[in-house]
C-alpha cells in the first residue's frame, strides 16, 4: 500500500528542531508528524541542515514523505525576512561554506549580545543559551528562553518587546545577508526558494508585492501561502500572487515545540490545513530542475 492510499492528505513543510530554535529533536518531529498521519513534511531549521541526516538515516520514512529544507535569514530594505529552501543538496559545498560563514558571524553577534546583558547584571551565558546542545543555532528565541528562566519576563512576547526585539537595547542585528544571495544559494544547491510567512513582515500589500516581484526576478520559486499566522484574506492574496507571477504555493505550521507552545505540527493553531497536492507540485518542480542539470 502506498502512502497516498492510506488516506493521508495533509502536509507540513515548515518545521523546526533543536538543531536551531525548536525544542524537539529531529526524530521527535518526524515521529509526531507520523502519529498525526501527515502525508509529507520538511525540516526547515534556521541557517543549518544539521538536523536532516538524523531523519534521512532513521529508517523511519516508509510511511511518510520527507523533503530536506532550510530557513535562511536575510535583510530586506525595512525588515529581516526569511527564505525557505526545499529539496536542497545538504552536502553542497557552497551551501555548507556559506552556512559556516553565517554561523561564525551569528556567534560573534551572540557573544556581543551576551556582553550587553552581563554589563547590566543580567546573567545570560553561552552555556545557558546552548542548553546542553553545542550544535544548536542560537537565535533570539534562545535569549528569550533564558530571560524567562531567570525571571526577567514571563513569556516570549514580553522578552522580545523588552529585551531582544528590533530596536531594543540588547538587540544586535545579524551580519548582512542579502535576499538575492539567499535565493541564489538555495537554487545553486538544487532547491526551490520560497518566501516564508510573507505577512509577518508588516509590509503594506504594495510593498510586499514589490518584494515578491523583486525576489522572483532573482529566482524565487514560491510563496508560503498557508501558515499558522495567515488568515483567509491573506491566503487569498498570496494565492493570487502565485498565479500572477507563476510561483508555487507551499505551507507549514512553523512548529518550534515548546518555544511556540500554541503551534502544533500539521494544524498550527488549530485551523491550518495544507493540502498534499502542494507537496507533489513542489516535488515535481524540484525534480524537473534536477533533470535539467
Amino acid at each position: 500500500m502506498t502512502i497516498g492510499e492510506k488516506g493521508k492528505t495533509m502536509i507540513d513543510l515548515h518545521l523546526h528542531s533543536d538543531a536551531s530554535d525548536g525544542t524537539n529533536k529531529p526524530l521527535e518531529v518526524l515521529r509526531e508528524a507520523k502519529e498525526k498521519g501527515l502525508y509529507a513534511i520538511a525540516l526547515t531549521d534556521h541557517d543549518t541542515v544539521k538536523g536532516i541526516p538524523a531523519i534521512l538515516d532513521s529508517g523511519e520514512l516508509s510511511d511518510i514523505r520527507f523533503m530536506p529544507g532550510i530557513e535562511l535569514s536575510c535583510e530586506a530594505e525595512k525588515h529581516e525576512i526569511h527564505i525557505l529552501g526545499y529539496d536542497i543538496d545538504i552536502n553542497d559545498k557552497k551551501l555548507l561554506g556559506t552556512l559556516e560563514h553565517l554561523r561564525k558571524g551569528r556567534r560573534q553577534r551572540n557573544l556581543s549580545m551576551i556582553r550587553r546583558f552581563q554589563e547590566d547584571g543580567i546573567p545570560i551565558t553561552l552555556e545557558k543559551l546552548l542548553h546542553g546542545n553545542e550544535h544548536t543555532v542560537i537565535t533570539r528565541a534562545h535569549f528569550a528562553r533564558v530571560l524567562i528562566e531567570e525571571g526577567y519576563c514571563s513569556n516570549k512576547d514580553q522578552a522580545f518587546k523588552k529585551f531582544v526585539g528590533d530596536g531594543c537595547k540588547y538587540y544586535i542585528p545579524k551580519p548582512y545577508f542579502a535576499p538575492e544571495d539567499a535565493v541564489r544559494l538555495i537554487t545553486d544547491a538544487g532547491g526551490a526558494a520560497v518566501l516564508a510567512h510573507p505577512f509577518q513582515y508588516h509590509f503594506s500589500n504594495q510593498e510586499l508585492e514589490e518584494l515578491v516581484k523583486e525576489l522572483t526576478a532573482y529566482g524565487l520559486s514560491g510563496l508560503e501561502v498557508y501558515h499558522s499566522s495567515h488568515h483567509y484574506g491573506q491566503i487569498v492574496k498570496l494565492t493570487e500572487w502565485c498565479r500572477k507571477y507563476g510561483l508555487l504555493a507551499t505551507g507549514g505550521s512553523d512548529f518550534h515545540g515548546s518555544n511556540k507552545p500554541d503551534i502544533e505540527i500539521g494544524t498550527g493553531r488549530g485551523n491550518l490545513k495544507v493540502p498534499d497536492h502542494l507537496y507533489e507540485e513542489l516535488r515535481t518542480y524540484c525534480n524537473s530542475k534536477k533533470d535539467m542539470i
